[in-house]
């Protein structure tokens, strides 16, 4: 019997992960309907990091809170994560808290967003529901706050040189001029953070936090500089190296944050999303992976989810397909290391037909169906 497995990150602005990984069925059971097929939603430590960990603890629940919103003068955030009473272990996104996505385009203001609410979901799954492992995808944020919003929420207060408690946000990052964590519970000094991030960013400099996504949250040039000295002043008061440590930029700097105060590990997401689902177990066998995201070009290759699942398929000799959007046509795919590399969209169309999520899915179920007919030749 031909073994297949899917898995797939989201299409970012289209589909979920589990959404492809059924059109992806749908185009496997037109063309051959033997085939055992198993949906393995994967994800970097971004959005769907939650479902990908979730699908392999069945007795997890969900758990849901009322925090703040990213940004000063927004409703209040209904953010979910998920709870194992087993191992009491929480695992959230940060994104669900103080993503990008929560704030109007035309009201986004860096300077001013804060990890707040995310400290809040944490410091809720600590003092309320008793984890003592807590798990946080670093992606999609809106801030640029080095954590310091997150660090406020569990007890941290930062202080300007004359004693005076400093705002927790971006703007607020050059008056910090000393920390008193005197107030932290012993909950919170007794719990093992782990953080995944789909960056390797350092905290500073020209691949730091600041420079490279500051601007993809609106920030201004002269703020993007004010952001940079915000962070290479609370650099000061962190341990030697965090700054320097790869994923420290991820979330505005939230990683250097957590990895300076808080007992925090940090790991690639992508690979550590698999090794969370036991991935190599459950694709031995395979005759086929498919694998896919929204957009796939010279950054595949850096640690995103497609790259992670095709080292873990060659690893067992098993041929690793990917399908995407959009296919970056300025570089040679072969370089990649897929066997095969798809585009979904047929033809000539507009960005918003082809976002679209009803004909994303056609499209995948489409696209899928091909890859199995000619698969049938050597089967």
């Amino acid at each position: 019997m031909c073994k297949i497995i899917l898995a797939f990150d989201k299409f970012k602005g289209s589909a979920t992960s589990r959404e492809i990984a059924q059109a992806a069925q749908q185009g496997i059971a037109r063309t051959v309907p033997g085939a055992h097929v198993t949906a393995l939603p994967v994800a970097d430590g971004g959005e769907g990091t939650v479902e990908a960990i979730a699908s392999s603890l069945p007795q997890a629940r969900t758990q849901t809170v009322r925090v703040c919103a990213p940004l000063p003068g927004l409703p209040p955030v209904e953010a979910q994560y998920i709870v194992d009473e087993t191992s009491h272990t929480a695992v959230m996104e940060l994104s669900a808290a103080s993503g990008l996505t929560l704030v109007p385009r035309e009201q986004r203001n860096v300077m001013q967003a804060s990890t707040r609410g995310t400290g809040m979901m944490i410091a809720h799954a600590i003092m309320q529901e008793g984890c003592r492992h807590i798990v946080v995808g670093l992606g999609g944020s809106a801030t640029a706050d080095c954590a310091t919003g997150l660090l406020s929420a569990l007890g941290f207060d930062f202080l300007d040189a004359q004693g005076r408690s400093v705002a927790p946000c971006g703007a607020g990052l050059t008056s910090i001029d000393s920390i008193d964590s005197s107030k932290v519970p012993a909950q919170v000094r007794h719990t093992r953070f782990t953080i995944f991030a789909d960056v390797d960013n350092p905290l500073l400099g020209p691949k730091g936090a600041a420079r490279t996504f500051a601007p993809q949250k609106g920030a201004t040039p002269r703020q993007v500089e004010l952001l940079e000295a915000g962070a290479r002043n609370l650099a000061r008061l962190m341990p030697a190296g965090t700054a320097s440590r790869p994923g420290a930029g991820a979330a505005g700097g939230t990683g250097a944050g957590m990895m300076a105060w808080l007992d925090c590990e940090m790991l690639p997401g992508a690979q550590a999303v698999l090794d969370f689902l036991k991935f190599d177990e459950k694709i031995k066998g395979a005759s086929l992976i498919l694998t896919g995201e929204g957009r796939i070009d010279a950054q595949t290759a850096m640690g995103k989810t497609p790259a992670a699942v095709l080292k873990a398929g060659h690893r067992q000799g098993t041929p690793v397909v990917a399908l995407c959007g959009t296919l970056d046509t300025g570089i040679d795919v072969d370089t990649l290391g897929f066997d095969a590399v798809l585009p979904i969209v047929a033809g000539p169309t507009t960005l918003a037909q082809a976002i679209d999520r009803d004909t994303c899915l056609r499209n995948v179920e489409r696209t899928v169906a091909q890859v199995m007919k000619l698969l049938k030749l050597t089967i």
